[in-house]
């Protein structure tokens, strides 16, 4: 599984939640809307997180390698 999938199906399954329970994913309070709202944050954090690693093996290489 690469890392990209998670993300897309976290996404995807808030998707086919709501279409398939359309009057209750807008409503957090309702288990399939609380489920849609973890999902999502769920993959947004995971992106983050992603970024952040990123970011931190560039500058970790970088005082590996040294200057110049």
């Amino acid at each position: 599984m690469s890392e990209e999938n998670i993300t897309d199906r976290l996404r995807r399954r808030a998707a086919r939640a709501r279409e398939r329970y359309p009057e209750q994913a807008d409503d957090p309070a309702t288990l399939v809307g609380g489920l849609i709202v973890d999902y999502e944050a769920a993959a947004t954090e995971i992106e983050r997180l992603r970024t952040a690693l990123t970011d931190l093996s560039r500058q970790a290489l970088r005082a590996a390698l040294g200057p110049g």
